[in-house]
């Protein structure tokens, strides 16, 4: 994030702004055990004051139902950090609660494919134009049509010197200098309005249409330009209109909302895919430790697994509770654990790191197998996964003998004491390092665990006071271009700036590719570089767990898309 392309352009003009941004939706089902699933610093846990789930639903939110209205009530672990979509940044709490409100062209579901919201289709001919098609039923809820002036009014302010929005970087269309636009433009290159209902986004560069669909067709929420035109730009990032909007293309409105505590909506009727079932909708803010307590009351309806944290203590219980179903995710979530290959220069002593560690056994341990053992990106889950692909092996005595070589050689300082710096709020991650310190040791490789706050991870990240740290990362199964590139084909990145001309090659190809097949085989290239020269590696890819109340009906907890039918979802009589 789970990471896409529209933040890459900027990493030599702030590393640590961009990978901060990069981390965004890599955290969204991440942390799961620590009770912060994501944030553009880490999206920040309900503060502990007054977030049980009683004062959650305390305030302005609306829990008591009248005759014959129905109420959900969602449970999150996120501090909610904008509903504004102009403010958006790449994380799952603020995109899901603004896009309940205005939706984005297209969403991603659960089997790692588009389901279409405001656009009828998206299609390319040459990965250099993106022809958009808006549904001709998609309107605003007074009754004005959603229209390709909505689409450009939006990334035209998204992306103005007033606005600023840097978590978006369009420098990869024509018109987008430095990847923002002009101050005041109405128009630009980059975005051509064909009619009111088609509209062509042009590329400098070839772009996947997975990469399209993946970053700007998903993440960018569609404002009515026919309200907000004449509002000052400077001004649009605290308009009071957002706090609340009265013209949305969603399945629901906002009420009040409180970033700390909750948000509640009441349905759009107008919804063009029909009418919400449930009438009243209320995302509770509460700390981890609240949502087993909330399940059994039955304060609590649904866990989406992007954005509540169950935690790992709590999570047998989940599972053998009454009245509710736990859903495992796929394997998608990451601990990937970086290298700064400019500081661990021998690729025998990354890889002995990686022998070293008997990761089966964290995983069984820890996770109670809930995941999967791979290296590289490409989990299990994604379609683009080959399944000969290799692994490097638990091999102790391999990993003392590539330690011994690197020290006869010169490459290697047996005395060396690596920084190994890991996320306080990674539970998982913490207990893993500890065991790993002990286990690489018996390889003659000395380690310093450090043990800091997500922030102090994000700021120190790539630097040289880090030799190797671990994060949750989350990548849409679908399409690992825009993270494999700035991860690990960029001068500046959290692998030390590592780069290889397979890589390069094999990324750049991706974006051309004509078949699964043939981009398969493409990422398996770069996985195998991985396993060659160790630039990072995955500790293991973890499942994540959602919950729903089996009172609720038509609503299944995803990674991606649990809301995209949102107007289905219905309690049974």
């Amino acid at each position: 994030m789970f990471i896409e392309i529209m933040r890459r352009k900027r990493m030599k003009k702030g590393i640590r702004k961009a990978l901060a941004a990069v981390l965004a939706l890599s955290m969204t089902a991440a942390l799961a055990s620590c009770g912060s699933t994501g944030g553009k610093t880490a999206a920040e846990s309900a503060p502990a004051a007054e977030t049980s789930v009683q004062a959650a639903a305390t305030g302005a939110a609306d829990t008591t139902a009248a005759p014959g209205e129905k109420i959900v009530n969602i449970g999150v672990t996120d501090q909610l950090g904008t509903l504004n979509p102009l403010n958006m940044d790449w994380t799952f709490i603020n995109l899901y609660s603004t896009s309940l409100m205005f939706l984005p062209l297209a969403s991603f579901n659960s089997q790692n494919s588009v389901d279409y919201m405001l656009a009828e289709s998206i299609t390319t001919d040459d990965n250099l134009t993106f022809h958009v098609k808006i549904r001709d039923d998609a309107s605003w809820s007074d009754g004005q049509p959603v229209t390709s002036d909505d689409v450009i009014f939006t990334i035209l302010r998204m992306t103005s010197p007033e606005v600023a929005n840097y978590n978006f970087d369009f420098s990869m269309f024509k018109g987008f200098d430095g990847g923002a636009s002009p101050s005041g433009a109405e128009s630009i290159d980059g975005l051509k309005k064909i009619d009111d209902k088609n509209l062509d986004f042009i590329a400098t560069t070839p772009m996947s249409l997975n990469t399209f669909l993946n970053n700007v067709a998903t993440w960018i929420c569609i404002l009515p330009s026919h309200v907000l035109k004449d509002v000052p730009a400077k001004d649009l990032l605290t308009y009071d209109w957002f706090n609340h909007p009265d013209v949305v293309d969603g399945p629901y409105v906002l009420d009040s909302y409180d970033s700390a505590h909750y948000i509640s909506y009441h349905a759009n009727d107008k919804y063009m895919f029909g009418a919400p079932k449930i009438d009243k909708l209320n995302v509770k803010i509460v700390q981890p430790s609240e949502l087993l307590a909330g399940l059994k009351s039955g304060e609590i309806d649904f866990i989406n697994p992007s954005t509540g944290a169950v935690p790992a203590t709590d999570r047998d219980a989940v599972e053998k509770l009454d009245g509710v179903k736990a859903v495992w995710t796929e394997p998608v979530t990451n601990e990937m654990t970086f290298f700064n290959t400019k500081k661990v220069t021998d690729a025998r002593v990354r890889k002995a790191f990686v022998e070293a560690i008997d990761r089966n056994t964290i995983l069984s341990s820890l996770l109670g197998g809930h995941g999967e053992i791979t290296d590289g990106f490409v989990m299990s889950g994604s379609p683009l996964y080959d399944s000969s692909k290799g692994t490097i092996p638990y091999d102790l005595q391999d990993a003392k003998k590539l330690v011994d070589e690197a020290v006869s050689d010169g490459k290697w300082d047996s005395s060396t004491e690596l920084q190994y710096y890991v996320s306080s709020s990674d539970d998982f991650a913490v207990k893993a390092s500890q065991i790993i310190q002990q286990e690489l040791a018996q390889a003659g490789i000395k380690v310093k665990i450090n043990t800091v706050d997500f922030a102090t991870l994000m700021s120190v990240a790539g630097t040289d006071d880090v030799d190797v740290f671990s994060v949750q990362y989350t990548i849409t199964p679908a399409d690992f271009y825009a993270d494999e590139n700035s991860l690990v084909n960029a001068e500046e990145s959290w692998t030390g700036g590592y780069q290889n001309p397979d890589v390069a090659k094999a990324l750049a190809a991706t974006q051309t590719a004509s078949s699964e097949d043939e981009l398969k085989k493409l990422y398996r290239t770069v996985d195998d570089k991985m396993i060659e020269d160790v630039p990072m590696f995955s500790l293991y890819f973890m499942s994540n767990l959602g919950v729903v109340s089996s009172r609720l009906q038509n609503a299944t907890p995803s990674l991606y898309g649990s809301y995209n039918n949102i107007q289905e979802w219905d309690i049974a009589e």
